[in-house]
C-alpha cells in the first residue's frame, strides 16, 4: 500500500482551520501580471487571499517564473495545515537539507506526511526546479488518493497519478506539459484545485492556511532563487524521478526469489474471519471529538487515558482477493507478503503471554468481499468490539523507493511510542533503508480506539527490498522486530 488515503483529506481540512484571516491579518493582494482574463486567476487571488502563496520582491506574482522543490513544499504544506505553533521538524534523511535551511520545516513536514520521497541517493535537490509530473503526485498525496494512484496501470511512474488526478478534476484549468518545469501558474491551480477537492468541491474563503503571522506579513519571508539549470542525477523512480522516461527498477547482482501467488483450494468460498469473543475487560472508550485548536482533531483517547492489557490485534494488510488487494512487484504479492510476516509474529507473542488475534485467519481470507472501506472498517472495529491492548497492521510499500518506515496517528504520543520501537528493531535487525516513524490518517490507525502502528515493511517494486520479502529467512526478522518492539512498549521481556 501507498502511504496517502482518501480518508486523510478530513483531518488536513480540519488542520487548515486553525488560524483565521483576521488574526492573521493577512489582505487579498492584486498582482498587475496576473490579468483578470488569466484562467489561474482565481486561484492566485484566493491563495494569496489566505497566505498559502505570496508574491515576489517586486510585487508581482511571475506566473510564467519555475517554482523550486523548496518552494513547493512550502506552499503544500501552509495549504494543508501546517504551523510553526505546533508543528516540530523532525529529521528528515536529505543529506542536501540542513537544519537551518529556510525550508527544512516545509520539507519535514511534506515528508512526514508522505507527500514527498526524496531521491534514493538521500538528496532531495531543493533548489532545482519541481517538474509538471512532481507536482501532480505531491498533489494527488495530499489530497489523500495516493493510494488509488497505485492501483492504476500506466507505462511510467506517474501513470496512475495523472488518471486518479483527472478522475478527480485536479488538473482543472491546467494544460498537460509532461517532462517540463512547473511554473507557479501551474503550481498555484494545482493547489487551489486540491484545495476545492477536498472541501467537497467548493473553495471556501474561511479556510486560511495555518503559517506564523511573521511569515505571512512580509513576502521575503523565503528566499526566491533562481532556478537552478542543472540536471537532476538522480536515478530515483519515486517522487523526484527524471521524467517522462520509464525506468525500471535496479536489477539486484542475484535474481531475488519468486514467490507465486498462493492459490486458494476450489472451489471453496473465500472465508470470511470469524471475530474473537469479547474480553471480560472494560472496553476502551470511543474517541471524542475535541474542539478545534492549533493541532489535527481525533487525537485517539487513549493518549490521555490508556489501560493495557494484554490482547494484541495483528492485522496483514489486504485482502486475498477481491477488493482492497494489495501491491504487487518482483512477482510477489503485497496480500501474501504480509500473511507470512504475520503469521510468524503470533506464535512469538502467544511464547510471551499475549493473547493474539488476527484480523485474517488465513492467507486465503478476506475481511470483506464487498469494497475496501468495509474491509478496513472490519479490521479496526473488530480491534475495538475485543477491547484490544495494541493494533499492529503490517504491508509492503510501493512507488520506486526503498526502506522501512512505520505510521501512527497524528500527534498520537502512545503509537508513536510503539511505532519507534518496532521500527528501530526492524532496521538494526533486517538492515533496511531508515525511512523513520512518520504520521498519517489511515482508517486503521486513526478509528482504532488503543495504540495502533502501521508497518511498511520494505518496497514491493523495488528489486533489492523485494528479495529480503520474498525470503522466509527475513520474514522471519521482521517478524521477531515487531514482536519485540511490541513487548518492550508493554513491558514484557523478550
Amino acid at each position: 500500500m501507498k502511504k496517502c488515503r482518501m480518508i486523510t483529506a478530513a483531518a488536513l481540512v480540519l488542520a487548515m482551520l486553525i488560524l483565521t484571516l483576521p488574526t492573521l491579518g493577512v489582505t487579498a493582494r492584486e498582482f498587475s501580471d496576473v490579468p483578470i482574463t488569466a484562467s489561474y486567476y482565481t486561484a492566485v487571488d484566493k491563495l494569496s487571499n489566505i497566505g498559502v502563496i505570496q508574491g515576489r520582491e517586486d510585487g508581482n506574482f511571475a506566473p510564467d517564473a519555475q517554482t523550486t522543490r523548496a518552494e513547493f513544499c512550502a506552499f503544500l504544506a501552509r495549504a494543508t495545515g501546517y504551523s510553526e505553533s505546533y508543528y516540530q521538524a523532525s529529521t528528515a534523511p536529505f543529506t542536501d537539507v540542513s537544519a537551518d535551511y529556510w525550508a527544512n520545516s516545509y520539507i519535514s513536514y511534506c515528508y512526514d506526511r508522505g507527500y514527498v520521497n526524496g531521491n534514493l541517493d538521500n538528496t532531495f535537490a531543493p533548489a532545482d526546479p519541481v517538474t509538471y509530473e512532481q507536482v501532480v503526485k505531491m498533489v494527488v498525496c495530499s489530497s489523500g488518493a495516493g493510494d488509488e494512484s497505485l492501483r492504476s496501470v500506466g507505462p511510467y511512474w506517474y501513470s496512475g497519478y495523472l488518471a486518479v488526478a483527472e478522475k478527480y478534476g485536479l488538473l482543472q484549468d491546467t494544460t498537460k506539459a509532461v517532462g517540463t518545469d512547473a511554473n507557479r501558474a501551474f503550481v498555484a491551480q494545482m493547489i487551489y484545485n486540491s484545495l476545492s477537492f477536498i472541501n467537497g468541491g467548493e473553495f471556501d474563503d474561511s479556510i486560511g492556511a495555518a503559517t506564523d503571522a511573521a511569515d505571512l506579513s512580509n513576502n521575503s519571508a523565503y528566499p526566491t532563487a533562481e532556478p537552478q539549470n542543472a540536471a537532476d542525477t538522480s536515478s530515483d523512480e519515486d517522487i523526484f524521478a527524471a521524467a517522462p522516461d520509464p525506468t525500471l527498477a535496479p536489477k539486484p547482482t542475484a535474481a531475488p526469489p519468486t514467490l507465486a501467488p498462493t492459490q486458494a483450494p476450489t472451489p471453496l468460498p473465500t472465508r470470511i474471519p470469524t471475530a474473537a469473543p469479547k474480553p471480560t475487560a472494560t472496553k476502551a472508550p470511543a474517541p471524542t471529538q475535541t474542539p478545534a485548536q492549533s493541532v489535527p482533531q481525533n487525537v485517539p483517547v487513549w493518549d490521555s487515558a490508556y489501560q493495557p492489557n494484554k490482547t494484541i490485534v495483528i492485522d496483514p494488510g489486504h485482502n486475498y482477493s477481491g477488493v482492497d488487494t494489495g501491491a504487487t512487484g518482483n512477482g510477489l504479492r503485497e496480500q501474501d507478503i504480509t500473511w507470512y510476516i504475520a503469521e510468524k509474529v503470533k506464535p512469538l507473542l502467544e511464547a510471551r503471554g499475549f493473547n493474539v488475534v488476527m484480523t485474517r485467519n488465513s492467507i486465503y481470507d478476506n475481511c470483506s468481499t464487498v469494497s475496501t472501506s468495509d474491509s478496513l472498517a472490519y479490521r479496526y472495529n473488530l480491534a475495538n468490539n475485543i477491547g484490544a491492548s495494541l493494533f499492529v497492521s503490517i504491508h509492503c510499500n510501493a512507488g520506486g523507493s526503498n526502506g522501512t518506515e512505520t505510521y501512527c496517528y497524528y500527534n498520537s504520543v502512545e503509537g508513536r511510542k510503539l511505532a519507534q520501537k518496532i521500527q528501530n528493531y526492524i532496521i538494526g535487525s533486517v538492515g533496511t533503508v531508515n525511512r523513520g516513524v512518520k504520521e498519517a490518517g489511515f482508517a486503521v490507525i486513526r478509528h482504532t480506539t488503543m495504540p495502533a502502528v502501521l508497518v511498511e515493511t520494505a518496497f514491493i517494486d523495488t528489486a533489492d527490498d523485494a528479495a529480503k520479502l520474498a525470503d522466509s529467512a527475513y520474514q522471519q526478522k521482521y517478524a521477531e522486530s515487531i514482536a519485540h518492539g511490541i513487548c518492550d512498549y508493554m513491558g514484557v521481556a523478550y
